[in-house]
């Protein structure tokens, strides 16, 4: 099962992203897509999904609860869309970007964002 790993979550520039946890089958982010498609938008940005990433634009203060129950039903869904396949060469899983910078990087700044990747990992 595919989970969202909320310790992960950072917003920088007003754009959220976290982590993806669980072997991704074939076909998951496909179903996130439509998901999302299906879903709308809310009071955010666009929704992708991105080298085992979920990112979000246009984040705003306030918005992390709202923003964080989308995301776990759009998880949820993909999920229920997809029996859990074990396969060590699954081709939606995509590597995580290595010039990206780490967690915990938005916790030096005091702005909206690093007061926002707080909140999200806190809920």
């Amino acid at each position: 099962m595919v989970s969202l790993n909320w310790s992960t979550a950072e917003v920088k520039n007003a754009k959220l992203t976290v982590r993806l946890e669980g072997d991704v089958p074939k076909g998951w982010k496909q179903s996130f897509d439509a998901t999302v498609a299906l879903l709308g938008a809310g009071e955010w940005g666009e929704v992708e999904l991105r080298k085992g990433k979920v990112r979000v634009a246009d984040v705003e203060p306030g918005s992390e609860e709202k923003l964080r129950h989308h995301l776990e039903g759009v998880v949820q869904q993909a999920n229920a869309d997809h029996e859990p396949e074990r396969s060590e060469d699954s081709e939606d899983e995509e590597a995580p970007d290595a010039d990206e910078a780490e967690p915990g990087a938005a916790d030096e700044d005091d702005g909206p964002d690093a007061e926002m990747t707080r909140r999200f990992r806190s809920l």
